[in-house]
């Protein structure tokens, strides 16, 4: 097996962990996450407005939170949040909504690096 095919191989796999991920945090964890933010006007807005069940629903919805938990100070400083409001989402959720993000970022850099490194 050529370091080429290895490589296939790893980003073929890649993609359905990324996938997985975030489709079992979009399905699973997503309501819960919603629960804890009941009384916040932009997460309720986006949810009246992404209310429908599909995918692109779900997947626009989870970005807030994803925005809201890696860069906390910015959304506090703008008043889209509090820090109560994120003090109150358990260590394990919080991970639940960015890993799957961070993750698929991981995944877009090696394929991009391998398509790189392919065409050089």
């Amino acid at each position: 097996m050529s370091l080429n095919t290895l490589f296939v191989i790893v980003l073929a796999l890649g993609m359905f962990v990324s996938l997985g991920l975030t489709l079992y945090a979009e399905y699973k964890k997503l309501d819960e996450l919603e629960s804890y933010f009941s009384e916040n006007e932009t997460v309720q807005y986006r949810k009246r407005f992404w209310g429908r069940n599909r995918p692109i629903d779900r997947a626009m919805r989870m970005s807030v939170f994803v925005f809201f938990f890696m860069s906390p100070d910015s959304y506090v400083k703008s008043g889209e949040v509090t820090r109560e409001e994120l003090a109150s989402v358990p260590l394990a959720l919080k991970r639940w909504a960015t890993w799957p993000f961070y993750f698929s970022l991981l995944y877009f850099v090696a394929l991009a690096s391998w398509t790189a490194w392919r065409e050089w």
